[in-house]
């Protein structure tokens, strides 16, 4: 039971939350030993009743869970689980069920909220409107059919889309729920239990390769040394293996009978349920006195086992369930994706305002010229038979009021239905048949494809100007090379046995990234033969291996003893890491790391003799392979890396009984907290610039002997903010702050981490484009600017201008930032004016940026935000160095604020996502730092290099395709209505309808739809190969505008309402004689030939738009017009079989009017052509006067075909087929 109160447990910022860049499995251990390490055990029956102990007011909130032996009877009967399943819902008792419902919906609330959802939808909501207006007698000049048809079917595609999607919910619930575990009870029973009646305080057994199945505290494991594996991919996205560690009083318990006693007497209190998935506090404590501190045992993260995790590589773990269902971790975490909007959605809904109210005002005009003629003729005209009742009042403000009720109804197609569930299937289609099969985006090495995880951002993708990216594992590979050390005041790692002309060490690959232990200096440094050791060793790998020891023990024999300074820095490479070494089935050893800068030191280490042999909660061990000798460290204390500190500790009484601290981490951080009176400084600061200076990733290493009455007294500090309940995280801190300090630098590692293939060249496509590069990375500033060098963001022309933490040391006051900043804009303006003066103009910007994250801090305020963000995009390319993943996002903002830009975040890890998140466009690469960015992501792919191709060819054509697709729409609607609007004109305004209902209902959604569809899909203006080699092609779309989207709307306009006007006006007064039976065509007859020219009409206008044909396009276009045939033929027929009354009156239409000449004249060849001339002579003029950009690409494109084929023909030449024929483009477009 929860005592009642604040939890003020604030989430860890995101930067906290995620794992740096030497984080890795954590072994939480107490000062005096593992207890403090200890996890909550499964502990023996439980009272009735818990309760819940509270502190005084103020203090955090908690709960006392009491683990039980005996399992008490929870089940639900059979009438609460018949409503829940009715209405959805889950049925929490004290505690929270352990049953999960994600589905949306259920049989009775399918209907209601689906629609609800749906109407919330404005389109949607004003076509049912107009729906309802039809049902009231006398008022609507059409029928209902003609609105609720073309509706329920587009309801209706949206209703079946979510039921598919709620199916595979529904089902992936039943399968989880249904799930089975063993709970623990007394007598040596093990109970198989659904997941579902998993209560807290129930003792799980959990075995190997399955799912942990409610946050539970780990009490015992099969592993000998109390520990287990578990994989977090379903919480976080990481794939690697992370090491977790029991309850050190329950460790070897597997049975409730030997639990009994613990469960008797202790007491698990913990936080209330929140979301932070790296943070867990709590303490064991007897039930008897719990505020007693001498009683009380810390439990951390590293003792709480949580739901979705897997066990790996251990045989059972047990555990004592603490957080039930939507209480777990995992339910808690479980939020929505933030709901981007795109920009042309935002411009149709302006066009969608825009024309709702052009709809009233001509309703209300064509109102007003009812009442007029009425005047002029309802009193005199005794045939009308007005008689002033409803719904035909004489001239009134009430017939006006009706007049335009009708009017609105008529006309209220001027919004097309159709468009968004056309924009939605189209985007589908662009999706899952052109990216998603892109072939160019596949990765084969990885067989990683490209994959979209959202539809409805297509076409942002053509307006990005903007890309932000991380660079670790983003632009780099992330396979971590260990190559520098910087130890005894040297530089090691810089010479190889190839350079030098000496044979490599047998045991070593030569192309190992770990070229470190290459260095034949080194080798003999460490005491080690190189000619023996260069002997066939019996395995080979780039890892080290059993049959790497007797290697090396031979290298070893007869040699001098290795230096000692070089053999300390080794082994606290080996010791001062969260690495679980592990042998594979071929004897290799293999390295479990979180992060690959650990396995990579780790793995160098091993190679050069000092092999991290194995590691449990209280102990590591290493292997001095030249000796054979194993060196035991007891773990003490484990002072875990974060975002904050950038440095881990560890604390072990070593072999020789002294307790030392081992540390590493960011340079800044190791060098302010260590001896300042040390020589070694100066040199190791020259190495680290020397490091960065090559692109190297660097660490610093140090030490420290603990006396032991000085580690006695920090350790009872450390032991009692381990088992605060309030405030711990700042407490540990505090604590660790105060033992990291006075250390003795060791040295410093560099590790290198290559570009991946095709980055300079995608960058340099997005520069060209004129698409702004940023780098945003936690990088030293020298690292970040070499590798800004080497993937061509900065060139060696370029001048950089660095905003520094050290600029501001003097200002004092936000006037002082405001200063430092306008120098910095000054200085970059009178740089790029001496580049300008020396290299001559128009070479563009020829400034980089590089702003450090100390600056950041106080340049992202909002007094600062709009001079920051004027600085950032006068540069070229920016690159900020030293940022922390919260900056990530805000900097993201801050260009989305400040410039109103499309905004596209990459990154790779954890630590990117809330950058991805914030943008716009969020892009997860799929690389070794797990999936929770590819979770996060709107898009993933394998390769930062596939954003070129995303961007500049999908974009690009995706913003140009779905306009188009939103300018047709209006325009074919438009002309719709203008004909009924022009006819009104001859009806003395009464809103009389031209066509019947049935051509009304089918006219979007038959014979205008799959056209649209298949432009959508398939067109393209220019071939791939002139779009991705001209990127100024993009800007045509990166620059598009909400008013020029609504400028050339209004061409379109423009152009329908002269199309409307020939397509009403010659059938309708060609028709207005009789025909040479002496007889007049009806109102039905002209309205069918007016259709019919409509028809025509539409499709040739998109015919005329359509660049690349394929068979596609000619059978959707050239179908949708000749089904109009047989379809009103058959419809002319339905009466005559079937008398319908919705049908009586087409009654032998079309055999009569396409038995006469004026048809086929009026409505099928002149109100085509003469509509369509306007179109093709602007075309003309515009291509030939004031081509764009493309079309001119499109004449060298056509030029070059020409040429092809009249030297095929003339036998001059036997030239490969143009690069861009229209087989070639189908295959690349569709990828099929």
């Amino acid at each position: 039971m929860s005592k009642a109160g604040p939890l003020p447990l604030e989430g860890q910022s995101i930067e906290e939350q995620q794992r740096g860049a030497i984080s890795g499995p954590t072994v939480q251990v107490s000062a005096g030993g593992p207890a403090a390490n200890a996890s909550a055990s499964p502990a023996p029956e439980t009272p009735a009743s818990p309760t819940t102990a509270g502190p005084a007011a103020g203090a955090p909130a908690f709960r006392d869970v009491y683990a039980h032996t005996i399992k008490p009877n929870q089940k639900k009967n059979v009438v609460i689980r018949g409503l829940e399943a009715s209405f959805g819902c889950v049925l929490h008792g004290e505690y929270a069920s352990n049953e999960i419902r994600t589905a949306k919906y259920t049989l009775l609330t399918f209907l209601p909220v689906n629609l609800f959802e749906q109407f919330t939808r404005v389109a949607n909501l004003y076509f049912l409107i107009i729906a309802i207006l039809q049902f009231i007698p006398g008022l609507a000049p059409t029928s209902w059919f003609t609105t609720v048809a073309p509706l329920v079917i587009v309801l209706t595609i949206n209703a079946i889309k979510e039921i598919v999607d709620d199916f595979y919910r529904h089902r992936s619930d039943n399968e989880v729920n249904s799930r089975t575990v063993l709970v623990l009870e007394e007598g040596g029973k093990e109970t198989p239990v659904t997941w579902r009646d998993l209560a807290v305080g129930d003792i799980v057994k959990v075995m190997n390769d399955t799912e942990i199945p409610a946050d539970m505290v780990f009490l015992s494991s099969s592993d000998p040394g109390d520990i287990c594996y578990v994989e977090t991919a379903n919480l976080d996205g990481e794939t690697n293996l992370k090491i977790k560690n029991c309850f050190s009083k329950t460790a070897g318990k597997h049975l409730a009978d030997e639990l009994k006693e613990f469960a008797e007497d202790s007491v698990i209190r913990c936080e209330l349920p929140n979301t932070n998935l790296y943070r867990f506090e709590g303490a064991v404590m007897k039930r008897a006195d719990p505020d007693a501190a001498e009683h009380q045992l810390p439990l951390t993260a590293d003792n709480l086992l949580l739901r979705g995790c897997s066990l790996r590589k251990t045989d059972w773990v047990v555990g004592v369930v603490v957080y039930t269902g939507i209480e777990s971790r995992i339910m808690m975490n479980r939020t929505p994706s933030p709901r981007k909007v795109t920009q042309l959605e935002r411009h149709m809904n302006i066009l969608v305002l825009t024309m709702f109210i052009l709809l009233f005002v001509i309703s209300a005009l064509m109102s007003m010229g009812e009442i007029i003629w009425q005047k002029a003729h309802v009193y005199d005209d005794w045939y009308l038979e007005f008689n002033g009742k409803y719904p035909d009042f004489f001239p009134s403000f009430k017939g006006w009021v009706i007049g335009v009720v009708r009017w609105v109804i008529l006309l209220n197609g001027v919004i097309p239905i159709s468009l968004y569930v056309t924009l939605e299937v189209v985007k589908v289609f662009q999706c899952k048949m052109i990216y998603d099969q892109d072939r160019a985006m596949y990765h084969a090495e990885t067989d990683t494809p490209f994959s979209c995880r959202t539809t409805n951002l297509n076409e942002d993708l053509g307006q990005v100007q903007y890309v932000l990216s991380d660079k670790t594992g983003t632009l780099t590979q992330n396979v971590m090379g260990f190559v520098w050390i910087s130890a005894d005041d040297q530089v090691y790692g810089k010479k190889t046995c190839e350079s030098e002309g000496l044979p490599n060490p047998a045991h070593i690959d030569p192309k190992t990234p770990h070229s470190i232990a290459l260095d034949p200096d080194l080798i003999r440094g460490l005491g080690l033969n190189l000619e023996i050791l260069s002997r066939a060793a019996p395995t080979k790998s780039n890892k080290s291996m059993r049959g790497h020891a007797n290697v090396i023990r031979a290298a070893a024999a007869g040699q001098p003893a290795p230096n000692p300074e070089l053999e300390r820095f080794m082994l606290n490479l080996a010791v001062c890491n969260t690495v679980v070494p592990a042998i594979s089935d071929e004897g290799h050893y293999v390295y479990q790391a979180s992060s690959p800068d650990e396995e990579a030191l780790v793995t160098g280490a091993a190679f050069l003799g000092y092999r991290l042999y194995s590691r449990t909660t209280d102990k590591v061990v290493v292997e001095v392979l030249r000796t054979g000798e194993h060196l035991e460290y007891n773990v003490l204390a484990v002072l875990e890396f974060n975002s904050d500190r950038k440095r881990m500790s560890i604390i072990a009484r070593c072999p020789d009984g002294q307790v030392r601290l081992f540390c590493k981490g960011a340079d800044t951080m190791i060098m302010a907290r260590v001896k300042p009176t040390q020589p070694r400084i100066t040199n190791v600061r020259m190495h680290l610039e020397e490091m960065a200076q090559a692109g190297y990733r660097t660490l610093c290493v140090a030490e420290k002997v603990l006396p032991g009455a000085a580690y006695e007294k920090w350790a009872e500090q450390y032991r009692a903010a381990t088992v605060a309940l309030q405030d711990r995280e700042g407490k540990v801190a505090a604590a660790s702050e105060a033992i990291e300090k006075d250390m003795d630098l060791l040295g410093a590692t560099a590790v290198e981490d290559k570009l991946q293939d095709g980055v300079p060249e995608a960058i340099e496509k997005l520069l060209a484009a004129g698409i702004g590069v940023w780098v945003l990375t936690g990088d030293k500033v020298e690292t970040a600017i070499s590798i800004a060098l080497s993937c061509r963001l900065f060139t060696e022309e370029m001048a950089l201008v660095e905003v520094r933490e050290r600029d501001f040391e003097d200002a004092k006051e936000e006037s002082d930032v405001a200063s430092v900043l306008a120098s910095k804009q000054e200085e970059a303006r009178m740089e790029q004016s001496r580049l300008e003066a020396e290299l001559g103009p128009g070479r563009g910007c020829m400034v980089g940026l590089v702003v450090e994250g100390g600056a950041l801090t106080r340049l992202l305020k909002p007094e600062h935000a709009s001079q920051l963000c004027n600085l950032c995009t006068s540069c070229k390319s920016v690159v900020c160095c030293r940022v922390s993943p919260l900056q990530k996002a805000m900097v993201v903002k801050l260009v989305q604020r400040e410039r109103k830009a499309i905004t596209l975040g990459i990154g790779d890890g954890a630590n990117d996502v809330s950058m991805i998140q914030a943008a716009h466009i969020g892009c997860g690469i799929s690389g070794r730092e797990g999936r929770a960015a590819v979770m996060a992501s709107d898009y993933s792919f394998a390769q930062f290099k596939y954003v070129a191709r995303l961007v500049l060819l999908h974009g690009r054509a995706a913003y140009k395709r779905n306009a188009e697709v939103v300018w047709y729409a209006f325009y074919k609607n438009w002309i719709y209505n203008m004909v009924l609007m022009y006819f009104g004109f001859l009806t003395g305004f009464s809103a009389q309808p031209l066509f019947t209902s049935g051509l009304i209902a089918l006219f979007n959604v038959i014979f205008t739809s799959a056209p649209t569809v298949a432009f959508a899909v398939l067109e393209q203006d220019v071939s791939i190969e002139t779009v991705l080699s001209t990127p100024l092609l993009y800007a045509e779309t990166m620059l598009a505008s909400r008013k020029g989207f609504l400028l050339e709307m209004l061409w379109w306009i423009v152009l329908a309402s002269f199309h409307s006007l020939c397509i009403f006006f010659l059938p309708m007064y060609s028709m207005s004689t009789p025909n040479k039976s002496g007889n007049y065509e009806d109102l039905v007859m002209i309205g069918t030939t007016v259709y019919t020219g409509m028809i025509i009409t539409v499709n040739l206008k998109l015919a005329t738009r359509t660049r690349y044909w394929t068979w596609v396009n000619h059978l959707c276009i050239w179908a949708s017009i000749i089904i109009w045939w047989p379809f009103v033929i058959g419809y002319s027929g339905v009466f005559q079989v079937v008398p319908i009354a919705g049908v009586a009156d087409m009654c032998s239409v079309a055999m009569v009017i396409m038995a006469g000449p004026r048809f086929w004249l009026a409505g099928v060849l002149l109100s085509p052509a003469m509509s369509l001339l306007p179109d093709i002579t602007h075309m003309t003029f515009q291509r030939t006067f004031a081509p764009k950009p493309f079309q001119v690409y499109q004449e060298i494109e056509w030029k070059e075909e020409l040429d092809a084929e009249m030297k095929k023909r003339l036998g001059l030449a036997n030239p490969a087929p143009p690069h861009h024929d229209q087989h070639h483009h189908m295959e690349e477009d569709t990828q099929a």
